[in-house]
C-alpha cells in the first residue's frame, strides 16, 4: 500500500482507480460497507483501490471549540487499512488551504485528473470542498460530466440503530464495550508503546504493562475490563484497568494491563489491547490489601470468561 500524507505528494495516477471518500473514524460497519463496495468494483473492473481520508478532523479548522475525540489514532487507522489490502491511501492533514478548494475543482482536478477515478463509493452524508458545499448530489452530477460510475451508500442499520462514529463514541464513553464492538464489527483496541511506571503492580505480584493514552482519543469509560493483548503477533488473555489509579493517586489517564503468561519487562515494546467485556468501575481502595483482593477477583472472572 502506498500512503500519501500530503496532497502535493500525489502524482497523477496512470491506472484507473476505484475511490472511497470519507473521514472513516473508527472504521465501523458502515465505513466497511463503503470500502468493501469500492474494493469489489476495483476487482471486477481491474482498477486500483484508492482511499481518500484524513489524519485529523476537519472540525479542528471549522469548529475548533467543538471537535469530537477520535476513536482511533493514525497508526491504528493505517493498520486496519493495511489489513484491507488497499493500493493507495491518501491520509491527509486538513488545513485551511485544503478546505478552501472549491467542490467542483475537487472533483475535476483531484478525483478525475489526479486520482484517475473511474468509480466512486461514498457515504450518503459526505460533504467536501469550500464551506462544505460539495455533497453527493454534486458527485452524481460529476459522474454525468466526467463519465465515472458511483455508489452512494445509505445508512447501515443494526437492530434498528443507525451506525455512526458518534454512536461508537457514546458507547465507549458509557463503557458499553460489547455494544460498541457489535457496531464496530470488530474489537475496539488501543495500541501503543509500553512506558515505564512506578512498578507498583510488580510490588504486589500483579505486574502490568502500561500505556499512556494519547490526547484527543475517545477514551473508553474508566474501569476494569476483560481484554486480549497482542504482543509480537501472539494473543494473550489479559485484564485491563483504564483510569487514574486513585488508590495510588496517579496523574493522567493510563491503561494498565496484566497479561497472562508474560512475566517480563515490556518497556518500549508495542502492544495492542482489545476490549471484550467490562467488569467494574474504577475504585479507590482503603488499603493495598483491598486492592489486591479486588484484582484477584477480576483475574478469576477474566479466566472464567475465557474458559467458557
Amino acid at each position: 500500500m502506498e500512503i500519501f500524507f500530503e496532497l502535493e505528494d500525489i502524482e497523477p495516477i496512470s491506472v484507473g482507480t476505484s475511490v472511497a471518500l470519507g473521514t472513516f473514524d473508527g472504521l465501523h460497519i458502515g465505513h466497511m460497507e463503503v470500502l468493501n463496495r469500492m474494493k469489489l468494483v476495483a476487482k471486477e473492473r481491474n482498477l486500483s483501490s484508492f482511499v481518500y481520508t484524513f489524519s485529523n478532523n476537519p472540525k479542528e479548522i471549522l469548529t475548533p471549540d467543538r471537535v469530537p475525540p477520535r476513536i482511533m489514532d493514525i497508526e491504528e487507522k493505517v493498520q486496519i487499512f493495511t489489513r484491507l489490502d488497499i493500493d493507495y491511501l491518501a491520509l491527509l492533514k486538513i488545513d485551511k488551504e485544503h478546505l478552501a478548494i472549491e467542490a467542483e475543482v475537487f472533483i475535476e482536478d483531484l478525483l478525475v485528473k489526479r486520482f484517475n477515478m473511474k468509480h466512486l463509493a461514498v457515504g450518503y452524508d459526505f460533504h467536501f470542498g469550500n464551506k462544505g458545499r460539495g455533497n453527493v448530489d454534486l458527485l452524481i452530477a460529476g459522474a454525468k460530466k466526467y463519465g465515472y460510475t458511483y455508489e452512494i451508500i445509505e445508512p447501515i442499520m443494526k437492530q434498528d440503530v443507525r451506525i455512526s462514529s458518534t454512536l461508537i463514541r457514546e458507547l465507549l464513553a458509557q463503557g458499553k464495550i460489547v455494544e460498541a464492538n457489535f457496531y464496530l464489527g470488530r474489537k475496539h483496541f488501543i495500541k501503543g508503546t509500553v512506558v515505564r511506571s512506578k512498578g507498583l503492580g510488580r510490588k504486589i505480584n500483579f505486574a502490568t504493562a502500561n500505556l499512556r493514552i494519547k490526547d484527543n482519543i475517545s477514551t473508553i469509560k474508566p474501569g476494569v475490563y476483560i481484554t486480549e493483548t497482542v504482543l509480537n503477533g501472539k494473543t494473550y488473555r489479559s485484564v485491563t484497568n483504564v483510569g487514574y489509579n486513585p488508590t495510588f493517586e496517579q496523574e493522567g489517564i493510563h491503561l494498565e494491563t496484566h497479561i497472562v503468561g508474560v512475566d517480563r519487562d515490556l518497556y518500549d515494546e508495542v502492544i495492542e489491547v482489545h476490549f471484550l467485556k467490562r467488569l467494574r468501575d474504577e475504585k479507590k481502595f482503603n488499603s493495598i490489601d483491598e486492592l489486591v483482593e479486588a484484582m484477584k477477583k477480576d483475574y478469576a472472572l477474566m479466566m472464567a470468561y475465557f474458559d467458557k
